[in-house]
């Protein structure tokens, strides 16, 4: 049976879910979807199976009957990356205006008209960021990206230069003009490229306060930092191709942290240093600022993944400074 058939009137909104191998997260943020304040027939779920090899499937298809909103799922042609799903979900969606979630967020009652309301108040807003919180029991989580522990986390109070598709509302008007999510990216900067696209074509952004959903602090380990450390010569290549973005998101334009510009810097003097002493004064910024707090149990643990992590980001700034001919350090 077509779930969009019927009769019904047309969704206004359409909420596209890309997932991956996260069924029983992907069944609570369907079901969450169920107690929005917004009536479940001015809107539809679609949600995008990236070629899981889980029960992704079966535990939508178990649920979809039992939603009170009309849902489907469909299916990329082969595994891509969430930029790929993305496009798929909004291609295939039905109504003029387009929320994304990510399959591990909750959204709050609220979320999904208070992200409507603000669209339809601006019509010149192409793109809307809601608000992103930790759940109440993570409320002091981490630093961000790194020491003492390797967790990630979603913390967005207002507008970002990074556009994190988490949470987050586009017109169907833009993406048709932009192309929607960069599959040439395919991950981690995809999202990032779409809003600054957004902006190049005139449109202007916004933000909602009352779109509310929460995102959990999640242990990645020292390995998925040096994974994605590599992964930033996508930054790098956005900071060439938006000059607005680098103005935005880089610590100075020739270096995107302020570590990062020091890590390298103490390489120089390490190298410098083999021959010539005095030169590894060079060092000591990096050192005092990226160094573990002597009381973590893992201190001596953090002494080298801190220095490797930084390591694969700086091999992925300069491979993206040679790629895209731009001077990032």
């Amino acid at each position: 049976m077509d779930p969009f058939a019927g009769g019904a009137p047309p969704p206004e909104i359409s909420v596209v879910i890309p997932t991956y191998r996260r069924s029983g997260d992907l069944a609570a943020v369907l079901k969450s979807l169920s107690t929005q304040d917004l009536d479940p027939g001015r809107f539809e779920v679609v949600v995008v199976d990236d070629c899981s090899p889980d029960d992704t499937a079966e535990v939508f298809g178990s649920l979809a009957a039992t939603l009170p909103y009309r849902s489907r799922m469909v299916r990329t042609p082969r595994q891509g990356g969430p930029a790929g799903a993305r496009n798929l979900g909004w291609r295939m969606a039905t109504a003029p205006l387009l929320a994304f979630l990510d399959d591990d967020v909750t959204p709050t009652p609220g979320w999904l008209a208070a992200g409507l309301a603000a669209l339809d108040a601006q019509p010149t807003v192409g793109v809307l960021q809601g608000c992103t919180r930790v759940p109440p029991e993570d409320n002091d989580p981490p630093p961000r990206y790194g020491p003492p522990d390797w967790k990630h986390y979603h913390a967005i109070e207002g507008p970002t230069p990074f556009f994190q598709s988490c949470n987050i509302f586009y017109r169907r008007q833009v993406l048709e003009e932009t192309g929607g999510f960069d599959e040439s990216i395919a991950w981690w900067g995809e999202d990032t490229a779409a809003g600054w696209k957004t902006l190049r074509a005139g449109w202007d952004r916004g933000y909602s306060a009352e779109a509310i959903v929460t995102h959990p602090v999640e242990l990645r380990g020292w390995r998925w930092f040096v994974r994605h450390g590599v992964l930033e010569c996508t930054m790098i290549r956005l900071g060439a191709e938006f000059p607005d973005f680098r103005a935005a998101a880089f610590w100075r334009p020739w270096a995107y942290r302020k570590s990062d510009a020091a890590f390298k810097v103490a390489v120089l003097g390490v190298v410098v240093g083999l021959r010539f002493r005095p030169a590894l004064v060079l060092a000591l910024p990096y050192l005092w600022w990226q160094r573990p707090s002597m009381r973590h149990l893992n201190f001596f643990r953090l002494c080298w993944q801190i220095p490797l992590v930084d390591a694969a980001r700086s091999a992925g700034h300069i491979r993206g400074a040679i790629a895209y001919r731009i001077f990032v350090i």
